[in-house]
Parts: C-alpha cells; structure tokens; sequence
C-alpha cells in the first residue's frame, strides 16, 4: 500500500452548544500504487478534512495515517515536512497561483527548496513535458490574469506533480470549472493518472469525474463506505 488511514476519528466543537460534532467515525481506507479513489457524499461531510489528515494538513483525534511505509504521529516536523513536500501533491478547487508570477514561475515553485541543481534542472524540465502535455506551452509567459480558469486549474495540476509525487490529492479540481471545461481537465488527470503511474484520491461532487477513478467512495454520517461502480 502506498498510503492507509487506520480508524480515523475526527470531531470539531459546535460552536452555539459547545458539543462535539463528529466528522469522521472510525474511517479506514487503504490506497494501493497507481490506484484512483473518488471521494464523493454532501457538502459538509468530511471529505475535505479527510484528504487534508491523508495529507497531513491536518491531524486525526485518533487513528494512524500511513504514508509511503511511514507512520506519520511518529515523525518530527522536519520529517514530516519533507514526505510532504516530496511525496505528496495537492490540487485544490480554487488554483491558488500567485498573480504577480508567470505560469512557468508558479509551476517551479515546489523546485525553490532543491539545492541540487542537476535535480532542480531534472524537475524543470518535467515542467516543459508536463506543461506540453497540458496544452499550456505558448502560455508560460503569462500572469494568471491573462488565462481562463481552466488553464490556471491545468497549471496547478503541474505544479502539484512536478516534483513526481507518489500520491496525488485534489479536493473538487473541476468544481470551478464549467461542464465542458471539467470534462477535459477529468480526461486529463485520469490520463496522467496512468502515464506518471501515480496514486490519487479525488474528492468530487461530478459524477462523471468519479466514474473516471478507479474506486468510488461516499463519506457520510462519518463513515466512509465503497459504492460498486456500474
């Protein structure tokens, strides 16, 4: 396995009564390599707070998160700071770029830490084929303000796999996008799913994304349950 989350519990205070509100009850799910996963369920189910425990943005009352044979509540921040950086990819609905850098600029963000300029080179220029592949080659000079939502999302599905993470993990990446445009950028991350040989788990309202992944899961009443895929 690539990744596990063992018994996951998760509970947030309410704020009007002061009780606990749990969000996660119990949660196990196992994500094998170049496996996808689609996370699906209601708004204000857990899903985003799963993916940010798998992604270690956020810790779990109870329960272990494995990562890449690692235990992470046994790591150190400086440990855990690198399998994050260096294993771990994230996509999220809104692309995050920064407005005062170019697209190629916003895409080589995650190179900056390297020290090793043969890897930093090696890393750039998986940023070209990758950026190529994504059909944003004659756009690299461009400021996110001169492209449309869909190539700024694009890029930021680059910039997550540029340092040729081993998980991939995208929170609603085509819920900013209009049907069309989600459609192709589904296309694409199931594409690149099997050419880089990565693992992903997609946390999706669109049906039509999750039909895309591998396995599809419904997170509620906080517990996560698999659905056969027809």
């Amino acid at each position: 396995m690539i990744a596990e989350l063992q018994d996951i519990k998760k509970h947030y205070n309410q704020a009007l009564s002061g009780r606990q509100k749990p969000v996660l009850d119990g949660v196990s799910l196992q994500i094998g390599e170049n496996e996808s996963i689609a996370v699906t369920g209601p708004s204000g189910s857990g899903k985003t707070t799963l993916l940010n425990i798998l992604g270690t943005l956020d810790r779990p009352d109870s329960g272990t998160v494995i990562l890449n044979g690692m235990s992470v509540p046994k790591l150190n921040e400086s440990e855990l700071a690198r399998l994050r950086n260096g294993f771990i990819g994230f996509v999220f609905q809104l692309h995050f770029l920064l407005p005062q850098l170019s697209l190629i600029e916003n895409v080589l963000l995650p190179l900056m830490p390297l020290h090793d300029k043969l890897a930093r080179r090696a890393g750039r220029e998986r940023a070209m084929r990758l950026i190529e592949r994504m059909g944003l080659q004659d756009m690299i000079n461009q400021k996110p303000s001169g492209l449309s939502v869909g190539e700024c999302q694009r890029a930021a599905v680059v910039r997550a796999l540029v340092n040729k993470p081993g998980l991939l993990l995208a929170d609603e990446p085509t819920g900013s996008l209009d049907t069309e445009t989600a459609a192709r950028l589904g296309i694409l991350l199931s594409e690149l799913k099997k050419e880089e040989r990565i693992s992903m788990v997609v946390v999706t309202h669109s049906p039509e994304l999750a039909a895309r992944m591998d396995k599809i899961f419904r997170l509620g009443s906080g517990k996560l349950l698999p659905i056969n895929k027809a």
